[in-house]
């Protein structure tokens, strides 16, 4: 960005907000209910306001569209795969299964299916974190918002296109409708239905783009909004507060309001708010944080460290996590961007 801005701060508490709630939802303690106070609807909407908000202008700014797509994969795909490949390596470690039996059909198919960002298909390995408080959950719970990422990464040069040509209100516009439109009618069947299926498809990429493309407006739009100063934040504030009034799970007006005021905080926030930390100064660790913690605090889980201390656990659950997300970056992300990186162009919006 041309400005300094808050953009990493947002994401670096919104990763850690995400880790705070699994901690608390994976290791059942009574002692760490507080981390309940996460919101993770928040934190998750955070990062994909930012998103729609980078990609565009990501996308915009690049020089061709081979260059946008080899700087996305670049971000994306490497610390991805190392984390996928760990979690199947290092399992058998916390496997009730002897290797010859956990190096099988069942590894292989999380391997395929999760290399191919469809980590629902097999989303736990062969006796991994078995005896933990949710049996159930999936190795990398965390992982399923990857792949409603890349489908936005392979949409935003058919939309920026559209952009150009139409104009970007009138392209967002309807997008962020046809968002909503996905969002609430599987939402309204899971409700009418009690079926979670229709509930998770709400979720999935059609659905995001609810705050993805009130990110991409804030950024055509930021000239504007920077115009306008602290207004952003009070308008955006007032508005967060409306959308609460309403039940935030079911198709209310108050959830389709919800990411037009979030996406007003945000922007406030990164760019009419001073900067207020330069937490990048050690490394972008948003990402790797957000890949990695979730396997971290299960392994934590079965190898009783929140067993002898909630604390102990909780302490050490954030230290590896952020011990692994500097070795990510430094090791992985940032060495895989050095090799892409290609000086952007200037853009102007459309109107």
């Amino acid at each position: 960005m041309n400005h300094p801005n808050n953009l990493d701060l947002l994401r670096l508490l919104a990763a850690a907000g995400v880790m705070a709630l699994h901690i608390a939802d994976l290791s059942a303690h009574p002692a760490l209910t507080f981390l309940h106070l996460a919101d993770t609807k928040l934190a998750l909407s955070t990062f994909f306001i930012i998103s729609g908000h980078l990609v565009f202008m990501s996308c915009e700014r690049s020089p061709s569209l081979a260059d946008y797509a080899e700087r996305r994969l670049r971000r994306i795909l490497p610390a991805y795969v190392v984390v996928v490949m760990a979690c199947a390596l290092l399992g058998v470690l916390f496997s009730t299964l002897p290797p010859s039996d956990y190096f099988g059909a069942a590894w292989l198919r999380y391997l395929g299916a999760n290399l191919s960002f469809l980590n629902f298909l097999q989303p736990s390995l062969p006796g991994v974190f078995a005896a933990n408080p949710y049996p159930g959950a999936p190795v990398n719970g965390a992982l399923w918002t990857i792949k409603v990422e890349l489908m936005f990464y392979v949409a935003v040069p058919f939309l920026v296109a559209a952009c150009r040509r139409h104009g970007h209100r009138r392209v967002l516009g309807l997008g962020y409708l046809f968002g909503c439109v996905w969002w609430g009618g599987f939402m309204a069947l899971a409700w009418q239905t009690g079926k979670g299926g229709y509930a998770e498809l709400a979720k999935q990429m059609p659905g995001q783009l609810m705050f993805f493309l009130p990110g991409a407006w804030a950024w055509y739009e930021r000239d504007r909004l920077r115009s306008q100063g602290h207004r952003v934040g009070v308008v955006g504030l007032l508005l967060l507060a409306l959308a609460y009034q309403w039940d935030q799970t079911r198709p209310t007006p108050g959830v389709f309001l919800y990411p037009l005021a979030l996406t007003l905080c945000v922007f406030w926030v990164a760019h009419i708010l001073r900067p207020l930390a330069n937490v990048a100064r050690h490394g972008d660790l948003s990402y790797g944080i957000y890949i990695v913690h979730f396997p971290v605090i299960q392994a934590l889980i079965q190898l009783g460290a929140f067993s002898w201390s909630a604390q102990g656990g909780l302490l050490l659950s954030v230290g590896i996590t952020f011990a692994l997300a500097c070795l990510s970056w430094h090791g992985v992300e940032a060495p895989f961007l050095k090799r892409g990186a290609v000086p952007p162009r200037h853009v102007v919006a459309s109107r």
